[in-house]
């Protein structure tokens, strides 16, 4: 078990991390480069594409993640639901309008 500020200071950090791996995933998954075999011919150049990470694998990861902060956001608004505070205030005179 972790403190409700435990879990709001990781939940902080695992949506950078989760930022940082949606970029892998949109940028650097693939690296494409070209090579003109025949200099003088700009025509009969050759493309090819290398996968550096597996998309399934880190998608996979992205989700599982999502999946964790879905829940611990949902545990970090349980414990304040039930979480009383003791505070004197009158709503009516505070909300009142001015006279």
């Amino acid at each position: 078990m972790i403190t409700v500020n435990e879990a709001m200071c990781l939940q902080k950090t695992i949506k950078e991390r989760v930022a940082e791996l949606r970029n892998l995933r949109s940028s650097v998954t693939t690296e494409k480069t070209t090579s003109y075999p025949w200099m003088e011919k700009q025509d009969g150049k050759i493309e090819s594409i290398v996968v550096k990470y597996d998309i399934k694998a880190l998608d996979k990861k992205i989700t599982e993640i999502e999946l964790f902060l879905y829940k611990l956001d949902a545990k970090i608004k349980q414990s304040n639901a039930k979480t009383e505070i003791d505070i004197d205030v009158e709503v009516d005179k505070l909300l009142s309008p001015l006279e």
